[in-house]
């Protein structure tokens, strides 16, 4: 039985290593371990531009698979003729589509994961030409497809009802929790390591994934400045690279003056996440818009109290572990930070509740249902 897994996008060179990379690549380390032993697993990419095979070697060897297939035909014509994978994939009995997109097949079976539908929740912050690609490829996708993974409840509920899809194609598989991220044994060491590296402070609030408008950055600046004019003196760390949009983001941030001690790192290195999250007094997620969340989960269990947006699949995700704010509320914002960031029972109570939660995700058990859900496209496909 062969499985090709499309990492066409892992291989992009402007392609940032946020939550869907890392839920692609965890995916390719996990389902091996767990598939029958008479499945195998290669790649397909499809790129026309040869500066991608750098990174495709790259991924490939990460990956730890040597077996995969490579089109140059511009994705832009197979789209047009309505080519079939095996075209230029070649012979195989899944094709699985883990970033939004998957091609029509003549016989093997289709599985499409789809992380949100911000193209059409919130199209206003992100760029246009991207969401008229994915406007006119998503939805098809998600009907040619023999089943539709997502990652939360809230994403199967939209995919459901605006793209019109039958709930029994649709399974809600969460993420899980990289090894590594765990609460740390020697905060005071970590922290040296932190002030060396980025300068970051002591007793620091943190941001860490893309910075783009749908994170609600702006409306985190914000509530920052609030708490310093309510007498708190840490920084606002925002880790994490530049996403779209990002210019005319900070332009506006810094017109109102919410740039006043807020640090950017740029993007960190894998090896510091787990420091970052476990010598913060507290983690923020507040973002308009989730498919899932990854962070919130981490931080967690890194020992770190959450606030996060009571909105999409953050307040599923959190749950009664973390802080749910409005996003929208500046003051309700800054009032939750300062509760989770301030020593005490309240902080002890939410990292303590945080820790429980986070350890009920895991990659092993997502891996489970991946190939669960592929031998059930591969069952409807065969009928």
């Amino acid at each position: 039985m062969k499985i090709l897994f499309d990492a066409t996008a892992m291989a992009l060179s402007g392609y940032h290593k946020g939550g869907a990379y890392r839920y692609g690549m965890e995916m390719l380390h996990n389902i091996p371990k767990v598939m029958p032993s008479d499945w195998e697993m290669g790649l397909y990419f499809n790129f026309f531009r040869g500066h991608h095979l750098e990174k495709m070697r790259a991924t490939c060897e990460l990956a730890g698979l040597s077996d995969s297939r490579v089109s140059r035909i511009p994705p832009q014509i197979l789209r047009a003729l309505k080519a079939p994978a095996e075209w230029t994939a070649g012979k195989h009995d899944l094709f699985h589509g883990p970033f939004d997109l998957i091609p029509p097949s003549r016989k093997s079976a289709r599985v499409v994961t789809i992380h949100d539908l911000a193209f059409l929740r919130a199209p206003e912050g992100l760029p246009q030409e991207w969401v008229r690609e994915r406007t006119a490829t998503v939805p098809a996708a998600a009907q040619r497809a023999h089943r539709v993974l997502t990652v939360s409840e809230f994403s199967k509920r939209d995919i459901v009802e605006r793209l019109q899809v039958n709930p029994d194609r649709v399974q809600a598989i969460c993420h899980g929790i990289s090894p590594g991220l765990v609460k740390t044994e020697d905060p005071e060491a970590d922290l040296a390591r932190l002030q060396q590296r980025y300068a970051i402070e002591p007793g620091f609030v943190l941001y860490l994934g893309t910075l783009q408008p749908n994170k609600n950055i702006e409306g985190l600046c914000a509530a920052y400045q609030e708490m310093r004019k309510r007498g708190f003196e840490g920084q606002l760390v925002l880790a994490g690279a530049k996403g779209w949009l990002y210019d005319e983001m900070w332009q506006r941030i810094a017109q109102r003056g919410h740039d006043e001690n807020v640090l950017l790192t740029g993007f960190v290195d894998d090896e510091d996440i787990s420091r970052l999250y476990g010598c913060c007094a507290t983690f923020a997620l507040i973002s308009f818009l989730e498919g899932f969340g990854i962070p919130v989960i981490e931080a967690m269990a890194c020992g770190a109290p959450v606030v996060a947006a009571d909105a999409c699949s953050l307040t599923d995700v959190t749950a009664d572990a973390g802080l749910l704010v409005d996003p929208n509320d500046t003051q309700g914002i800054a009032d939750a930070l300062l509760t989770a960031a301030t020593p005490g029972p309240q902080r002890e109570e939410l990292v303590r509740r945080g820790l429980a939660h986070a350890a009920t995700f895991t990659w092993a058990k997502a891996a489970k249902e991946h190939v669960a859900a592929y031998a059930k496209a591969l069952e409807v496909a065969g009928s």
